[in-house]
């Protein structure tokens, strides 16, 4: 071994990618969209995206893995998809880096606003106050001209609380082999 060999050495990565299709998955479901829902479009699903990969960190922070390596390639192998999808949508190639800085801005904002909705609790102490901020959050996010707590954005709400609970339940292992998110 030389002297300088540990400059060399590549960072061992994990695996993510049945853990992030899972989150694809779950985010894509039709239930989540429609007229009172999530909107079907590039925002709509970039929020639905949004919410599923920062419930998902939120439990690799629980593990005490959300800044090492797993939580960093879930977070990069999320704005990869949604650079892949940007270059696929036709943008190009100078305006891609600007626009996934701002996914990136508007990615940790959403992500303080869901962790002060959510609340630091326990996912068995999570009440109805909780659901209607989680939704009030998601209104606001999804239509920011009129947010309104819809039906189908309280029906979200719900179901992403169910699902925090559902991944309170699940071992690292689960996680990374793609059992992560419920059906909503």
């Amino acid at each position: 071994m030389g002297l300088f060999d540990f400059l060399l050495r590549k960072r061992k990565t994990v695996d993510v990618s049945d853990a992030y299709l899972s989150v694809v998955r779950a985010a894509r479901s039709p239930d989540l969209y429609g007229d009172d829902r999530a909107p079907d479009s590039f925002d709509g699903r970039f929020d639905m995206m949004s919410v599923h990969v920062h419930l998902l960190l939120r439990r690799l922070r629980q593990e005490g893995v959300a800044r090492d390596d797993i939580g960093q390639a879930v977070f990069d192998t999320f704005f990869a998809d949604m650079d892949q999808s940007m270059r696929e949508a036709g943008v190009g190639d100078l305006g891609v880096g600007k626009k996934i800085r701002k996914m990136a801005q508007a990615f940790y904002g959403r992500a303080a606003a869901y962790d002060e909705a959510i609340g630091k609790q326990s996912p068995a102490a999570i009440n109805e106050q909780t659901q209607k901020a989680l939704g009030q959050v998601l209104a606001r996010n999804l239509y920011p001209e009129a947010p309104e707590l819809s039906p189908g954005i309280r029906a979200i709400a719900s179901y992403l609380l169910q699902a925090e609970s559902a991944l309170a339940e699940k071992s690292l292992s689960d996680i990374l082999a793609g059992n992560v998110f419920p059906k909503p």
